[in-house]
């Protein structure tokens, strides 16, 4: 799918795991707590929905990706701007989480790098694209951040399962060889196009309350 799209289901996906996952699923770690929170779990979720396809080598695809991670800048900007409009600290929050940033941090984003990194090594829909990948990526985001960590994994693990939807085969179960795909569709086709339009459509409603 296309990055935009796996944005959209990224942060719509974590928006409603933040809301219906109860807290003994998350070993009690808050995942959201007024405005300030909401707005960072789409913020977290909308980048975990792209973060699988930095393995992508060629160059269109390149291409591709850096509009997409210009969209992502804007998404991660816009819900820095809604929070400050609620009158809400995510910006403080922020600040004083890099400030304070320590060892745990420190490995928990050293994992997420390696995560990335072998995946760019072995190739699009790779390493990236399975359930070790997934698992690990959890691990290093709870260790990052744990506040968030449920809101990046289930935006990145929402990219694996709207990518099984196409027509090119993807290494869930790495380090097995064969690729899974259910073929129903073609990156940038109608159903790419209808999941971007559900995505931003259950952003909408997850953020109004309708959902």
């Amino acid at each position: 799918m296309t990055g935009k799209t796996h944005i959209a289901v990224g942060a719509a996906a974590a928006l409603a795991a933040a809301k219906y996952i109860p807290l003994a699923l998350t070993g009690g770690v808050p995942v959201i707590t007024g405005d300030a929170s909401t707005f960072a779990c789409l913020a977290a979720g909308a980048a975990g929905g792209l973060l699988p396809d930095t393995d992508v080598s060629t160059s269109e695809a390149s291409r591709q990706l850096r509009r997409a991670w210009w969209l992502l800048v804007a998404v991660v900007a816009s819900s820095f701007g809604a929070d400050a409009l609620v009158g809400s600290d995510l910006w403080a929050r922020a600040v004083a989480f890099v400030r304070a940033a320590g060892v745990y941090q420190v490995a928990g984003v050293a994992v997420i790098v390696a995560i990335l990194a072998c995946g760019r090594a072995s190739g699009h829909r790779g390493f990236s694209h399975s359930l070790v990948a997934t698992a690990l990526f959890f691990g290093g985001a709870f260790l990052a951040v744990p506040e968030l960590a449920l809101a990046l994994t289930v935006g990145y693990f929402s990219h694996l399962v709207i990518d099984l939807l196409n027509k090119m085969p993807e290494r869930l179960f790495w380090p097995v060889s064969r690729g899974q795909s259910l073929g129903l569709c073609k990156v940038g086709g109608v159903v790419d196009g209808v999941l971007l339009v559900l995505g931003v459509a259950a952003v909408a409603a997850l953020l109004a309350g309708w959902l």
